[in-house]
């Protein structure tokens, strides 16, 4: 009796967060048999959002622990791998998708190394298209689209839908200043990033690359610094000051 109260028990947590998924207007499923692998997941997509790619790794790794067969955390763990590791979780991505939602099989099929980047277009526009109040994947499809102009009015139209979401006022602020060569409004929605998003490495990052590239490298210091305050093993952060104290040495 306890083996089936047990079993029973596990299908009620899973039809629960398969239906709150779906409750939650047109959002993409993400069914897991687990609370805690699911609330993981939804840290990692927002660390994957926000560029921190090494606590996004962190999360869906003990997403995975909780649920092997979680299709979600696979994805995203096949496109945060290399090599045969990166082999590997595609292969269960999709083997995991096979009994699970029209969504979820359209979203593990971007792990197939055989997409070309218009394939990979067109799947996240329909991803788009048929969830469109999914945060996680209406970000996605604002970076994939392919002129810089489209990205650019996508990333506007992200916001007015999406105004609480920090990672898109990054999204545009790189886009002016690199795009449209437009500093003030750069810094403008950096600031507001970094306002929205104190808690986490990435603004702090970003605010660094803006002054380096004007050429403050005072500023660019503090804020890259400023960022390993949040989070030591930050990558680009730890890069750049590596290559900042190398040029100095120059």
């Amino acid at each position: 009796m306890k083996q089936i109260t047990v079993g029973l028990m596990s299908m009620v947590v899973l039809l629960f967060l398969t239906v709150q998924c779906i409750s939650q207007n047109k959002k993409m499923t993400w069914t897991t048999k687990s609370k805690a692998a699911n609330e993981l997941a939804l840290s990692g997509a927002d660390h994957m959002m926000n560029n921190e790619l090494e606590q996004a790794y962190s999360d869906f790794s003990a997403a995975l622990k909780l649920d092997p067969d979680f299709t979600v955390a696979l994805v995203f763990m096949n496109n945060l791998t290399r090599g045969e590791t990166k082999k590997v979780f595609a292969q269960r991505a999709l083997k995991s998708a096979s009994n699970k939602t029209e969504g979820e099989k359209l979203f593990a099929s971007l792990v197939d190394e055989k997409l070309t980047p218009e394939n990979r277009r067109d799947i996240w526009a329909k991803l788009h298209t048929m969830f469109p109040d999914g945060q996680m994947l209406g970000n996605f499809y604002v970076q994939t689209r392919a002129t810089p102009e489209e990205r650019f009015a996508a990333a506007q139209d992200y916001i007015k839908q999406f105004p609480d979401q920090p990672s898109m006022y990054n999204t545009i602020a790189y886009y002016y200043m690199l795009g449209k060569k437009d500093n003030e409004m750069a810094k403008k929605n950096f600031e507001k990033y970094i306002a929205m998003y104190p808690q986490g490495p990435n603004p702090f990052d970003s605010m660094g690359e803006y002054y380096l590239g004007i050429g403050d490298t005072a500023n660019s210091k503090k804020y890259y610094t400023m960022a390993l305050e949040k989070y030591p093993f930050f990558n680009s952060s730890i890069n750049a000051l590596q290559k900042m104290s190398d040029d100095k040495k120059k």
